[in-house]
């Protein structure tokens, strides 16, 4: 449903337009989703935006986040709330006047963000370099080669991996909302999913990779990880691809049973043994 410009006085979310929140008192929480906002009046509520940014002129009273763009923050402008942007930064004009925090991870980069910066172009390639040396250290590269032989089918590896993160979802909502487990019970889920999702990188990345260098594993694993990186830093479009290479690492990881489901290498065959006497 598309925002209003003039006035807002409920929850609204947005898709791919500007809001902007003109002079006068609303009340009411935004959600932009590829889009920025703009706040000139006064707003009582939360602005969320995802891959756009958020200008305030007039006063916001509540939370301000921005995942994967910028807060700038006017002459005049006033913030009760805190102030969080993940992907971009934090700036501030002239007299601002402010009683929360104000933080900004300009490190992190949210795939299809519609600006890219050094650190979190960095920082997501590094991203890609962790979950691709967690697996192949502890496990034989054969095993990684499985994941890859299941993410060939990736219609199937991808409704898999789809109903795995949903799956995970509810049980951390089922954890914390119903059974009250705790931080270790809700941590040990998290950890458990991290592992299954990183096997999966490691063979996503190994099957892009190995199209350009076939049974060169050191140099398809860069190449991979390299088209990855530069398709997530796409704006709008590398939202599209974090999703579906998702579900299809999760998938693949568990359709091959973390490389342990699959063909095994054959022994080398041991020739007849000679002995050779000399006198």
């Amino acid at each position: 449903m598309l925002v209003s410009a003039a006035s807002v006085f409920a929850e609204e979310n947005s898709f791919l337009r500007t809001v902007t929140v003109e002079q006068g008192m609303h009340q009411g929480s935004l959600n932009c989703f590829g889009c920025s906002v703009v706040v000139k009046g006064d707003l009582d509520g939360e602005i969320i935006t995802i891959g756009g940014d958020v200008t305030v002129f007039g006063s916001v009273r509540r939370d301000i986040v921005a995942l994967g763009g910028t807060i700038h923050l006017k002459n005049g402008a006033e913030v009760d709330a805190d102030v969080v942007a993940i992907g971009g930064k934090v700036t501030t004009e002239g007299n601002v006047a402010g009683s929360g925090r104000f933080d900004s991870f300009p490190w992190t980069h949210l795939p299809g963000q519609l600006t890219i910066g050094w650190q979190g172009a960095v920082a997501l390639l590094g991203f890609h370099v962790v979950c691709v040396l967690l697996p192949i250290l502890p496990l034989r590269p054969w095993r990684v080669r499985n994941v890859v032989l299941a993410s060939q089918k990736w219609l199937v590896s991808g409704l898999i991996g789809a109903g795995a993160i949903a799956a995970f979802s509810f049980l951390l909502d089922l954890l914390d909302e119903e059974l009250h487990a705790g931080d270790t019970a809700e941590l040990a889920v998290i950890i458990l999913f991290l592992a299954v999702f990183v096997v999966g990188i490691a063979g996503i990345t190994l099957a892009i990779g190995e199209r350009f260098f076939p049974s060169r594993l050191v140099a398809a694993l860069f190449a991979g990880g390299i088209v990855l990186v530069i398709l997530e830093l796409i704006p709008f479009l590398g939202f599209a691809v974090m999703v579906l290479g998702s579900c299809w690492a999760t998938g693949a990881a568990l359709w091959s049973g973390l490389g342990f489901r699959g063909p095994r290498p054959s022994a080398p065959k041991k020739g007849p043994v000679t002995l050779k006497l000399t006198s």
